[in-house]
């Protein structure tokens, strides 16, 4: 599967999935945490190719669901039951939020994983130091590649 994304003079982007079968997808999608940072969207793909999740997002829009599917709070709720999509939103969100807000303390992902994980009824994946490395790593040079975009230009990401 190959995930597209095209960074927008308006400070969105646009996402498009190409599944394996060669079927497409694609959605218009909000701007997020301002036209430099790194998209949400984004993170995830880099979050569930790492962890290896084949039933996050990507794994369920590679399934025929549509990406404006996802978006749609009512589709979230049913399917809060999907432990990989649950999981992928956790550490996206904790990852992101290490970026984006002061008085984050990347010291404390294990202690947020835990916590939002238990929220959830879910049981926390494993993910040691080298791999949160690994994700800190992936995030911080895509965060860079994307500020370097220009409007109009298109980073992808190809997620086996």
């Amino acid at each position: 599967m190959l995930v597209r994304f095209t960074k927008r003079t308006d400070g969105r982007h646009r996402l498009t999935v190409v599944r394996d079968d060669g079927s497409a997808s694609q959605a218009r999608m909000v701007p997020g945490l301002g036209p430099d940072a790194i998209p949400h969207d984004l993170l995830h793909a880099l979050v569930e190719q790492t962890l290896g999740f084949t039933r996050g997002v990507y794994g369920t829009v590679n399934t025929g669901i549509e990406v404006d599917r996802l978006l749609d709070p009512a589709f979230k709720s049913m399917n809060e039951g999907q432990a990989e999509l649950m999981l992928s939103e956790i550490v996206t969100t904790i990852l992101q939020a290490e970026l984006a807000y002061v008085g984050v303390d990347p010291d404390d992902f294990t202690n947020r994983l835990c916590q939002q994980c238990q929220e959830h009824g879910l049981a926390v994946p494993t993910i040691d130091q080298g791999r949160l490395r690994e994700l800190r790593g992936l995030r911080d040079e895509h965060q860079r590649r994307w500020r370097e975009l220009a409007p109009g230009e298109t980073l992808e990401v190809a997620l086996r």
